[in-house]
Order: structure tokens, then sequence, then C-alpha cells
């Protein structure tokens, strides 16, 4: 993101580091949510087949980057049949459900026996570790294959998953990660149905890499990755994703076809308003060429300077105006007089507007500074490209005479 003010400044400095250091928003999340008729529960999962997952923007998702999750805290695993990574600062990346009840299949339900069992009975899918003095299972979130869907759905609306969820929850707390349950209660879970025969909506969520500030065309950027993302990987269940860039983001777009509008609109009225002024429809079409000329210049810097798109300002009028109603036998004379008669007002009006915005590039936040250099940028291609395009133009080829006039049924009266 550009910066908010002059880096000399320690008052701007400061400014910045706490809105990039010790932000408000956190880290960036993107979630997907899956609704679904009543009727037609979840029968099968999306699977991840590439790795999507390091710690830059070439990834869409935070975390880190050699594939699989973070090496799991074995104590917690053993000993309450929950998985949490060892590692403080190893990020999965991701908050899904149905990763908990993966974990919860291994632990009590493939290995519901194994915690009942003493050392001497511990056997089979079990083993015994003499340290922690517990029987665990050996069946891992790996080994799960999947349910039948009403086995599922009996599974995550019963009791003792509760139960599980709620001593995953107190484990995690007490290993010092209650932000991960405060996140993960957040981030992903599911809703059933009043009778709990179906699932009826669910979501998982994704550490994101994006930043928190984009232009339209990066937030755009980002959200075709992220639509690539669920086609890839979940084609047959359906639902959508979202994240809070969306939000500025529609208004990003809304603001770029409003622009668009606001810029044809602006040149259509600007011709109407030429057109009534001089009653010369020749004269009219030229100011606006002029018009379009400023404009394009203009949004060609836009780009160039780092800006969105603006408003434009004409300051032309005058000369096609003293033009039109100046007393000359050919076009150069009408256009010696326009500069005559009007060139010193615009010249004047135009520095004077000019000063007012120079007066802003003093200031320490950029915004007071890119709004007076934007009125000076305006301002000065305006008088410019009304001396060294508009009078040339009038010169070689504005109308001399009566030509351009509206027929005399529909215009106003000239003075003679």
């Amino acid at each position: 993101a550009n910066p908010i003010g002059r880096q000399g400044l320690d008052a701007i400095r400061g400014i910045e580091i706490l809105l990039e250091e010790f932000s408000i928003f956190g880290v960036p999340t993107t979630s997907f949510a899956f609704g679904l008729d009543p009727e037609k529960p979840v029968a099968k999962w999306g699977t991840e087949t590439k790795s999507t997952r390091c710690e830059d923007r070439r990834c869409l998702v935070l975390g880190k980057g050699s594939a699989g999750r973070c090496p799991e805290h074995a104590a917690a695993s053993k000993v309450s049949g929950v998985y949490m990574p060892d590692d403080l600062r190893c990020e999965n990346g991701r908050y899904c459900f149905m990763e908990d009840f993966a974990k919860y299949w291994a632990s009590y339900v493939a290995g519901a026996d194994c915690s009942n069992q003493t050392e001497a009975t511990c056997a089979g899918d079990c083993a015994y570790d003499p340290q922690l003095k517990v029987c665990h299972t050996t069946k891992t979130e790996y080994d799960y294959t999947g349910l039948p869907a009403q086995e599922f759905i009996a599974h995550l609306g019963s009791d003792k998953f509760a139960a599980y969820q709620k001593t995953r929850q107190d484990t995690m707390t007490a290993m010092g990660r209650e932000y991960d349950v405060l996140l993960g209660n957040k981030l992903t879970g599911y809703r059933l149905t009043p009778d709990k025969s179906a699932l009826e909506f669910a979501w998982i969520s994704f550490n994101a890499t994006f930043p928190t500030k984009n232009t339209v065309e990066q937030a755009n950027t980002w959200y075709e990755r992220w639509s690539q993302f669920h086609d890839d990987h979940s084609p047959d269940i359906g639902g959508f994703h979202t994240t809070d860039l969306y939000k500025f983001m529609v208004t990003q777009n809304e603001m770029v076809k409003a622009a668009v509008m606001g810029v044809l609109l602006s040149l259509v009225i600007a011709f109407v308003v030429i057109l009534v002024a001089t009653w010369n429809w020749w004269i009219s079409l030229l100011g606006l060429l002029n018009i379009v000329a400023i404009t394009v210049v203009f949004l060609g810097l836009v780009p160039i300077v780092g800006w969105s798109l603006g408003e434009n300002e004409c300051i032309f009028q005058h000369l096609l105006h003293a033009y039109h109603h100046g007393a000359g036998a050919d076009r150069e004379d009408r256009a010696r007089h326009a500069l005559s008669e009007m060139g010193i007002s615009v010249i004047n009006s135009s520095a004077t507007t000019l000063l007012a915005a120079a007066i802003l590039f003093a200031c320490g936040f950029y915004f007071f500074l890119q709004f007076g250099a934007f009125i000076f940028m305006v301002i000065g291609l305006s008088i410019l490209m009304s001396i060294t395009l508009l009078i040339p133009l009038l010169i070689i080829a504005g109308p001399s005479g009566d030509r351009g006039f509206m027929p005399r049924c529909c215009r106003r009266k000239v003075d003679e």
C-alpha cells in the first residue's frame, strides 16, 4: 500500500506503524460457505491435490510451506485424542471442522476401546506409552475414509462429538492456545436441521495472503484466484467464498463503472452546454474534441502517478464564446480576437487556481498533497491545451461566417 504521508515526519510514520503492525483487523481470512438443501445432505468433500500454502503472496493460503499438517503435540493426541500443532509458530493456514471430526473418529470411534485398556491388554490398534502411562489408538485422522451420510450426520449431532469438542477446547486452552479455540469457533462450523437428520449449512476458512489494501485490479485478481481454487477442489459441492476484501471490491468495481459513465455523461453534457452557449454545432464539436483530448491526457497520467479516477474541469468555453462572437474576416482574425478578448482573463483565472492548489503541496498527508496536485494538473492541462490545441484547431478547421449555426427555426436570435 502507498504511504499515507511524508516519511520524514515522525507523526506520519508513527501512524503507519500502528496501522501496519497493530491492525485491529488481524490476519485476513477467506471463508467458504455451503448452504445445502435439507433433502440433500453432504455426500462427499473436495480434496486438495497440490500445495497452495506458503508464507508469501505467491500462494493463496498463509501458512507453512511444506506439505501436510504441522506436526502434532504428541501428549495432547495420546492423552486427550486432540490435535494441536506442537510448534506455536507453525500454521496450518486453515480451519476445517472436518479435520476435527476425522481426529474424533480416530480417537473416539475407531480407537474407542483403547482408553479402557491397561498396559497388559493394550494391543491391536492400540499402543501403550510408558512415559504418559496411557493406552492410545494407533489410528490417525489420515485413516478416516468417510462414513455413510446418515452415520456421519448422527455423529455430528451426537452428545459424544459435543463432549469431544469440549475436551478439545479445554485441552487447547490449558496449553495456551485459547486464540485457536476462538478462531476455530468463528471460522469453521456447521448447522444441522432441527431434527438432526441432515446438514443444512457448513463453512470452513483459510488464512489468506492478500494485503488489506488493494487496487481494483488486484482485488479482482484475488477474487478470481480464490474462485479458481474453489472450482478446482470442490466443484460438486457448490457454495461460495467470501472475505472482507470483497466488500470494498464490489464498491471499487461500481466506482469504475460510475467513473466511465460519468466521463461519458460529462462529455455529452459539455457538448450540450457549449451548443447552448454558442448555438453552433461546428464550434461545439471542436470544443468537445478539446475536452476529449484533455480527458485522455489526464487519464493517461493517472496510472503513471498511481492515482484513481476523478473529475475533469474545462476553462476554454470562454475562448470558444469569444471566437464565436468575434468580428473577423477569416478564422485567423477570429482566433486572434478570442485570444486578445479572453486570453488574459482565462490565464489570470487559471493562475489564481494554480496558486491556491500549490498551497496544498506543503501538507504532510498525501491526501491533501494529491488533491492539490490533482487540481494543479487539471487546470494546467486545460489552459495548456486550450492555447496549444484548441486555438490551432479553430484556425485550421473553425467555422467562418454563418457556418455551423443551428437552423433559424431552432436557434435563438443573434445580434447583427
